[in-house]
């Protein structure tokens, strides 16, 4: 078995952000056992990770004896490859005490960021950096492993259930005015002004996720209903995922909680002040948002936790509660949550595999599939079908073709009360024979391009939605957009399902024979 040792002891945040890069290694390593190293109060929410088949606890403490045997623990596996996402002393022994044919460690542009502060002392950032998740996936892709996955993403299924917060339907907001360093926290009574003008301007049910040193905000919103205001206070973070992604919309400073949004699906909209996203760690989610005013000194530290030499901290005084009301109401206004949708196969799926189908007049729907679109459609989901369509690169027939194919599909279903909302295809192959295909895109499943491109024409969000195919490319795609993912046994779906002996491929979520029985199953489980 092939071996593979990730380490990220922490923080919060920086191990959230090692989510796409555990799902890229596990892509391009099927047949590895992937083990992630990460500190013990972190550990309950990295086995929600996708592509982490082991997790190993890390002492909080970490003394230099615990590293000792950690790293005497770590050995008996005789790992084949080590990956150092952290980059400090503690991962920089493990690695050199372990034996492993590879060894790599991520870039942390350590030098680069201390630049950034000096120069924010004096000098605005003008220049682009690269994100952490960027870094992660270099290290992924130093070892030859493709980046599909850019975004966190964490495994919803595996949360436990957050029952009903509130006896009424409203949009709803959650609240985060906490930080890791005091300098980090935008002033709290502007949280307490946002709060109020959020709750009686936009009648909006409030989730306030407080820390014990967030006492001043608890006291801001005494007065209202307990109906309409849940405290959720120092609770472990499988509860907060959970508790986050029934919000339409977090509010946050720069903090874990940020990215820990983003990686259930939720909007996030992050207030920056000392801190900067030219230090590469901004929240990355598709609709997320980063709300900071442009002054000369910032950033002044790595993390944000330098007292601040001004008279005041303009880098928050600058962004008034009414600024952030204002993004805030736009936010919700345009359902930045999104809407569900069904992202479904074409061949093989949704209508009968015909190997590289090239005629209109041989589009055949798979049995019930009309009926199940109905249904879906019905219970409010959008219909997205989604399509790698390598024939062209291969040179067996052209774009107009498969758009005449696509017509065809469309009609048919739309006269039998199914209509489809869009079809998406991908016709690059990096082999295939004819030159302006043969590319290595970012649209051929399972990267996220088809997907992400239908979600900002349609406002759909991934993590409510369902990726339908009858091969486990669909359902690594599923992982990568951190949607959920089913495999049908119709089309190549039987040949598919006996791949997964391999106890280390990403599981779907279900197997079912055919599209019809999917949507059955949705919504059958809809309120999950």
């Amino acid at each position: 078995m092939f071996k593979i040792l990730v380490i990220r002891l922490g923080a919060i945040g920086d191990v959230i952000l090692t989510t796409p890069a555990l799902i890229n290694l596990k892509l391009a390593f099927p047949q590895g056992k992937i083990t992630f190293l990460t500190r013990e109060h972190i550990a309950p929410l990295a086995r929600t990770f996708i592509g982490a088949d082991e997790v190993v606890e890390f002492p909080r403490q970490g003394t230099p004896l615990q590293l000792f045997h950690m790293a005497e623990m770590l050995d008996r596996d005789t790992f084949n490859l080590i990956i150092d996402l952290h980059g400090n002393f503690r991962s920089w022994y493990l690695s050199k005490h372990l034996a492993a044919a590879r060894k790599v460690r991520y870039q942390k542009r350590r030098w680069e960021r201390y630049a950034a502060v000096r120069r924010g002392k004096g000098k605005r950032i003008i220049e682009p950096a690269p994100h952490t998740i960027d870094l992660y996936n270099a290290a992924v892709r130093e070892i030859g492993g493709k980046i599909y996955a850019s975004r966190p993403a964490i495994n919803r299924n595996t949360l436990p259930d957050c029952p009903p917060l509130f006896s009424e339907t409203r949009v709803t907001v959650a609240v985060a005015p906490g930080a890791s360093y005091p300098t980090k926290k935008w002033p709290p009574e502007r949280f307490d002004a946002l709060i109020n003008k959020v709750y009686n301007e936009l009648n909006a049910n409030l989730i306030l996720i407080l820390s014990g040193e967030d006492g001043n905000v608890i006291k801001s919103v005494k007065r209202f209903p307990r109906e309409r205001v849940k405290s959720i206070v120092n609770a472990d973070l499988t509860e907060l995922a959970s508790v986050l992604s029934a919000a339409d919309l977090l509010i946050s400073n720069d903090s874990a909680l940020a990215h820990l949004g983003s990686a259930v699906g939720t909007p996030v909209l992050a207030l920056f002040g000392p801190t900067h996203p030219t230090l590469g760690f901004s929240p990355r989610g598709l609709k997320d948002m980063i709300m900071q005013v442009d002054e000369y000194c910032r950033p002044c530290s790595l993390h944000g936790k330098r007292h601040c030499f001004r008279d005041q901290q303009y880098c928050f005084t600058g962004i008034s509660a009414d600024n952030v009301f204002e993004q805030v109401a736009h936010l919700l206004s345009s359902n930045a949550r999104g809407e569900k949708a069904l992202f479904v196969d074409r061949d093989g799926t949704l209508i009968k595999e015909k190997e590289f189908l090239s005629h209109s007049d041989e589009v055949e729907p798979e049995d019930k599939a009309v009926e199940a679109i109905k249904n879906a459609r019905a219970a409010g989901f959008k219909i997205i079908v989604i399509s790698n369509q390598s024939g062209v690169a291969r040179g067996y027939f052209s774009e107009s073709t498969v758009a005449e194919i696509n017509r065809r599909l469309l009609s048919l279903f739309a006269g039998r009360g199914a209509p489809i909302d869009d079809i998406l295809y991908c016709p690059h192959l990096p082999d295939g024979i004819i030159a302006e295909y043969a590319i290595d895109c970012d649209c051929r499943k399972p990267a996220p391009g088809m997907i992400e491109q239908a979600c900002r024409k349609h406002n759909l969000n991934p993590f409510h939605s369902f990726v339908i195919g009858d091969k486990l490319t669909d359902n690594d795609l599923a992982a990568v957009v951190g949607a959920r993912g089913i495999l049908v046994r119709t089309g190549y779906g039987r040949e598919e399902e006996a791949k997964l002996k391999n106890p280390h491929l990403i599981k779907p979520e279900l197997i079912v024979n055919t599209l019809f029985n999917a949507v059955e199953y949705i919504l059958k489980n809809q309120k999950r």
